[in-house]
């Protein structure tokens, strides 16, 4: 991933908290290779269904993945994973567990803990590899290489 994108997607993050009143998040959109996921762009909950955190949670309904897919439809690329907020631990919920977003095996779910408050430490990050059945791999953060962050070239 970028690590411009990267820096910028945490930033909006935590501006798309209200002032840390709720959870924000947002689908990571890219490709899959045989060398892995490339992100290569960010598409936010709240851009997709602007009641999405009215719970204080994310809640995202159907309407919302309906213009998911036909913006990635749209774009040419793949959900490679999601990312959102957590107030405190970057641990997953009960009902992290039990409502991926993407329900596919193998789907990513990254959680920045504190409501992605900077400064982000990459050991802080959660990382959890979905396995089917409501059955998740956690796979640690950023500092496990499993997301790489990339230089900028310009």
């Amino acid at each position: 991933m970028p690590r411009r994108l990267w820096d910028g997607l945490i930033a909006q993050l935590h501006a798309r908290t209200g002032g840390e009143t709720h959870e924000s998040g947002a689908f990571l959109l890219g490709q899959m290779t045989e060398h892995g996921r490339r992100v290569t762009d960010v598409l936010y909950f709240d851009d997709l269904h602007p009641e999405v955190h009215a719970r204080g949670v994310v809640d995202l309904p159907a309407a919302a993945f309906r213009r998911l897919w036909a913006i990635v439809r749209e774009r040419g690329v793949q959900v490679v994973g999601d990312v959102h907020v957590h107030p405190y631990s970057a641990r997953q919920s009960r009902i992290d567990r039990q409502n991926p977003l993407i329900a596919a095996r193998g789907h990513v779910a990254i959680i920045l803990p504190n409501f992605a408050r900077p400064r982000i430490r990459r050991w802080s990050v959660g990382v959890y590899v979905y396995e089917g059945d409501h059955q998740w791999q956690a796979v640690g953060g950023c500092g496990r290489r499993f997301l790489v962050m990339e230089d900028d070239h310009e």
